[in-house]
């Protein structure tokens, strides 16, 4: 849920603000055990570290109690990473009404019936400033929202800023191989339960499989599903199928399983394949092919209007042969008639507004409300 790497660097240089990371537990899935919590946070940890922030852990192990960061810090402006009651009374935002308060969205809103979980919260109406994405978003906020947007702020999106700097170099994760390979992420999302599902996974998981095994001399694939795929899988499979399926894309020759950030692994594929629906919009910044595993024909009913232009630009699979066709037509023998769609909706949708990076005009907006 991270997404302000940019935005921290920008304030860290600054000589006006003093940004911190917090780390703080988090507690909707009640079935999650004391030592998950804790390797989670250790793993968020590890992530900050190696960014060179500054963080705080709010713990208190005298006491064993997490700390008010109120009292702490007595920050003056805050931003979350979540709009959620998903963590402790300390750390939402009634905590911190005398405060400027700020939110990222955790990914592009994309989806139509998720108007009132994205647009209309309480959260969503108490937020200092919502920075959002575009103007079509804008125009979705003040439409759904019992605040009528007043609190909205075009700045483009930042968690992806990083896609439009060409000075960054990306990490390359992917497992060696003996021979030169096309290199495809499979990124199935966590919606399986009956009601919700969005995703493909249950469907498609066992011939995925079958299709590493079929192109293990020319496609290098990389296993990257949503955190939450695991603990909903064990509900339906129970640990040991699903210790065992995750193993096996972690043991083949020519697979692998990411559960870490996707950026460097995005940068460095050729391909990806996937049914999340904050991909749809992530995934275009590279330009490159991009299929979505269609579980029925309602998905893009689902989406919003900015939304279906994303899923739009997307190859589309109904079935296993869909996939394979996409593999063998696009990915290996590079026919790619998608390839002006996906740069046109680049350019329409997503380039900077007024060549401003995101994370550059939050801070600009953010220091036109203090001097005024």
């Amino acid at each position: 849920m991270w997404k302000a790497d940019y935005l921290f660097e920008v304030m860290r240089k600054s000589p006006h603000y003093h940004p911190y990371v917090v780390i703080y537990p988090y507690s909707q899935y009640k079935g999650f055990s004391k030592e998950e919590v804790e390797d989670t946070i250790k793993r968020t940890e590890i992530f900050v570290k190696s960014r060179g922030f500054e963080y705080i852990i709010p713990y208190d192990a005298d006491h064993h109690c997490w700390i008010d960061i109120k009292k702490r810090l007595n920050p003056d402006i805050v931003f979350f990473s979540s709009p959620y009651k998903d963590h402790l009374p300390q750390y939402f935002i009634y905590h911190f009404r005398d405060k400027l308060t700020c939110y990222i969205p955790y990914g592009f809103t994309n989806f139509s019936f998720m108007y009132e979980a994205n647009y209309n919260l309480l959260f969503h109406n108490l937020v200092g400033c919502y920075f959002l994405e575009s103007e079509i978003h804008q125009g979705l906020y003040a439409a759904h929202s019992r605040c009528h947007g007043v609190n909205g702020v075009v700045t483009g999106y930042p968690g992806v800023e990083v896609f439009l700097h060409d000075d960054y170099r990306p990490r390359d994760t992917w497992k060696p191989q003996s021979s030169a390979k096309k290199r495809v992420i499979w990124a199935p999302h966590h919606s399986i339960e009956e009601g919700f599902a969005l995703s493909s996974f249950l469907l498609i998981c066992e011939d995925m499989l079958r299709l590493a095994d079929k192109y293990a001399d020319t496609i290098q694939f990389v296993f990257k599903p949503h955190q939450l795929l695991k603990f909903k899988l064990q509900q339906i499979w129970g640990a040991q199928k699903v210790e065992e399926y995750y193993s096996a894309w972690a043991h083949k020759e020519n697979t692998q399983i990411e559960e870490s950030s996707y950026v460097d692994l995005f940068l460095t594929s050729d391909a990806m394949i996937h049914d999340s629906g904050s991909f749809t919009t992530d995934y275009i910044f590279t330009r490159k092919p991009v299929l979505f595993t269609v579980r029925s024909e309602e998905v893009r009913s689902r989406y919003s209007p900015f939304g279906e232009k994303m899923f739009d630009a997307h190859y589309h699979a109904h079935n296993v042969d869909d996939i394979d066709h996409f593999l063998e037509d696009v990915v290996l023998a590079g026919n790619d008639p998608m390839a002006p769609v996906r740069q046109l909706v680049y350019e329409k949708y997503l380039q900077p507004i007024d060549g401003m990076m995101p994370s550059e005009r939050i801070i600009y907006e953010i220091e036109k409300m203090i001097n005024s």
